[in-house]
């Protein structure tokens, strides 16, 4: 697996973060994931990165140390990573892995749809789910592929209105009230690693918040999304045992799809590859693509049993 000569390991300190979010802005696959102040933000500055030239496509590597040891891992609330370029049909992905500085003992992270490698890497590659429905048409338009499903469910909720006056701490604190017993593995410390990073979006206009009420203003469901120049993101939402029942959280994707419909983006659903989540967000029409998560243990034994890859 040799790697490409013009792809360099840099440290964080020694990125250009100019020249970096300008690839990930020009690129057809750059997503917010990969901008500098959401690496920051996301892993506490943990973070260094492959480069291939002068920027014409980079790699986050985003690492933790334990017992000593280096590791590659994906950061909560970060749906994919991987290798982002201004040429996304040429990019040469298995050369960023064998890029990948041997200190890394283990590797456990997602790459992102455009990213293809081969199939006799020594690395083990699993398909992941997503869902991406193109937002350019006509609100009109997008909704005929709706499901019936989909449908049925939105005229349940007359009754409701959107509320997107909300913070997006308030939304992350719903999440982490209703969902925290769920996933345990989701620190106090993930959490505010993501208020952080709503606040520094926040304030280039990336961020709307999404409440559904009932008519005595209780809420029934809730959603926190990103949106850059090419992607909306599904950060986080759900859907209180009321909500479930009156169909809030299919009102608040609806108002979603229909904010930025007609606009030159693609509505990114991600967690797609969770069989529930999938189900509920196929119903809006979207298509089904795959993304690679990759992992490798180098680690020697016993310490490599930390860790199962």
């Amino acid at each position: 697996m040799p790697s490409h000569p013009h792809i360099h390991y840099l440290r964080r300190q020694d990125i250009d973060d100019m020249k970096w979010d300008e690839c990930i802005q020009n690129s057809p696959n750059g997503l917010i994931y990969g901008r500098t102040f959401f690496l920051d933000t996301m892993t506490s500055g943990q973070w260094d990165a492959l480069v291939w030239g002068d920027y014409q496509a980079v790699m986050p590597l985003t690492w933790r140390k334990r017992f000593g040891f280096f590791y590659l891992y994906q950061p909560f609330f970060t749906a994919v990573l991987g290798v982002m370029g201004k040429d996304t049909t040429h990019q040469p992905v298995d050369s960023f892995l064998a890029a990948i500085p041997s200190k890394f003992r283990l590797w456990d992270f997602h790459l992102n749809e455009s990213n293809h490698i081969s199939n006799h890497l020594p690395v083990k590659n699993t398909k992941r789910i997503n869902y991406l429905l193109p937002l350019h048409q006509p609100y009109d338009a997008i909704r005929e592929n709706y499901s019936r499903l989909a449908r049925r469910m939105l005229k349940k909720t007359t009754g409701l209105s959107v509320d997107r006056t909300s913070q997006p701490s308030a939304i992350i604190d719903l999440y982490r009230d209703m969902y925290s017993a769920a996933h345990p593995d989701i620190t106090g410390e993930d959490y505010q690693r993501l208020k952080n990073c709503a606040d520094q979006a926040s304030k280039n206009g990336y961020v709307s918040t999404w409440l559904a009420r009932s008519t005595d203003g209780s809420i029934q469901a809730f959603y926190l999304a990103f949106a850059d120049r090419r992607f909306v993101y599904s950060v986080m939402g759900g859907s209180t045992a009321e909500g479930k029942v009156s169909g809030a959280f299919y009102l608040l994707t609806d108002a979603l799809i229909r904010a930025y419909a007609g606009q030159d983006k693609t509505f990114r659903f991600e967690g797609s590859d969770i069989p529930g989540i999938a189900f509920f967000n196929s119903q809006f029409g979207p298509a089904q693509v795959h993304y690679p998560h990759i992992t490798l243990n180098r680690l020697p034994f016993p310490v490599n049993l930390f860790k199962r890859v």
